[in-house]
């Protein structure tokens, strides 16, 4: 019975040893399965790091960024040599074939591809989901070196001999889901010696090539679009200059023959030459006013040359302007008329004086009621105010007249700039009253005063403070 047991046992021993033997083995060959793939992630981590760190510390073009990446393949790897191809534009900005852009190699930074990426690779390749493929090379291969490259024999020849390659690595090189390059390695291996864990790695590190290559790319678009538009910015700066230097010029030409102009008419409506006319005083008052709304427009375009030289000046003295109102609606009065519009204003009894630049606030006053009655229609009602608190002088001319779009309220203090309903009414205006007029209301402290709804008519107006401005 004892005997029977140990024969039984013996055997069972030799099968226990030979399991044990077999799992060691099989787990010896898992870990260095695993250290393998290891190894080839933290190749990959590395070389992945190396491409980041090219591409945000390269201040230089494209050209040298693919050097860079073409080099850390080959030094992160056991690769003997490899290539980026790109695509090109020719001069008429049409595709042309992948050329090689860089190389960690001298003799592959030679070579070009002698065809399409589809004739090497296989044509479903490039359209399939798959990252990379691997081409025997050589006699049993499915292609030669000589077939790949468009390049001299020598070259060609030399790399044979001294690289020995078994197999060409087709890598794609993808941003945004595109394909826009083509890293090919020479491998020491023919293909099916290639693992899937190889082929892997090469897809993560085409794609993250792929990433690099687009940044920079985008990089450098934005660049020559920033520089375009520094230089159109330049050219707009030279034309505003050239326009700002014809204006002050212009309008120098422009005010002596006005100033006779005007004189001479006065000199008329005087009677200084005869006796005139109630017919004859209607023209020439109108021909007068003219000329008036004329020398504003003049002095707006003087005013504007001078704020962009600097040599905008403020010379304030004690007005009282119950009666700069006054005298301006006097003289703006039968212009009204001519529109049919009523043109409203009540003299305030009593009304503080204050420090201000009469001729530039007299300005101001004129082109807002001359705005209104260009701007309500016939039948349409003007009332002008002034008044005063203890805090603030007010001045507001209200309309009911075409007002102005709600879109474009934000842009229309700005210079040179008109509504579209404005345009259309009077065509010849210059958008440059209302610049003016709130350039010289906060040059002297005060604020612009403006409500408007289209198709109701408009407010406008400044206010001052009182304590600052009036004169004890």
């Amino acid at each position: 019975m004892a005997l029977f047991k140990t024969k039984k046992k013996a055997p069972e021993v030799s099968v226990t040893k030979t399991s044990k033997e077999a799992a060691n083995n099989y787990i010896a060959q898992e870990i260095y399965r695993k250290n393998v793939e290891l190894a080839h992630t933290n190749q990959t981590l590395s070389l992945l790091r190396t491409i980041d760190n090219l591409v945000l510390e390269s201040q230089t073009g494209m050209g040298d960024l693919i050097e860079g990446v073409a080099e850390a393949v080959v030094t992160n790897s056991n690769y003997p040599f490899d290539a980026i191809f790109m695509r090109g534009r020719n001069e008429h900005n049409s595709p042309m074939p992948l050329q090689g852009v860089g190389s960690a190699n001298k003799q592959a930074s030679e070579l070009s591809l002698s065809s399409e990426i589809k004739a090497y690779a296989g044509r479903t390749w490039v359209d399939d989901s798959a990252q990379c493929t691997v081409v025997d090379i050589g006699p049993s291969g499915r292609i030669t070196l000589e077939e790949s490259f468009k390049s001299s024999t020598p070259i060609i020849t030399k790399m044979a001999k001294e690289l020995h390659c078994e197999s060409l690595c087709f890598v794609k090189l993808l941003a945004r889901k595109k394909l826009i390059g083509l890293l090919l390695i020479g491998s020491l291996q023919p293909a099916k010696a290639l693992k899937p864990v190889d082929l892997e790695h090469l897809g993560r590190i085409g794609e993250a090539i792929g990433i690099a290559i687009d940044n920079k790319l985008l990089f450098e678009e934005n660049q020559a679009v920033l520089k375009k538009l520094q230089q159109s910015n330049e050219m707009l700066k030279a034309l505003d200059e050239a326009k700002d230097e014809f204006i002050s010029m212009a309008s120098h030409q422009l005010r002596t023959p006005l100033t006779s102009v005007k004189g001479y008419v006065s000199m008329v409506l005087e009677g200084d030459v005869g006796k005139v006319s109630s017919q004859q005083r209607e023209m020439l008052e109108q021909a007068y006013a003219s000329s008036q709304r004329m020398v504003y427009l003049i002095a707006d375009l003087l005013n504007v040359s001078r704020l962009k030289t600097g040599k905008f000046v403020i010379e304030t003295a004690p007005v009282y302007l119950p009666d700069i109102v006054e005298t301006e609606i006097q003289q703006l009065k039968e212009a009204a008329k001519v529109h049919n519009l009523e043109l409203a204003f009540t003299k305030p009894e009593t009304f503080p004086t204050l420090n201000l630049d009469e001729t530039k606030t007299r300005q101001v006053i004129m082109n807002f009621m001359d705005n209104a009655i260009y701007y309500t229609p016939a039948g349409g009602h003007i009332r002008v105010e002034l008044s005063a608190n203890d805090k603030t002088v007010d001045y507001k001319v209200i309309d009911d007249g075409l007002g102005v779009p709600k879109e474009e309220q934000h842009h229309l203090f700005t210079k040179f700039f008109r509504a579209g309903n404005a345009k259309k009414a009077r065509p010849d205006g210059t958008g440059l009253g209302l610049f003016m007029a709130k350039k010289v209301v906060a040059a002297q402290g005060g604020t612009i005063i403006f409500e408007s709804e289209e198709g109701k008519g408009s407010t406008f107006g400044f206010s001052f403070p009182r304590p600052d401005l009036e004169v004890k």
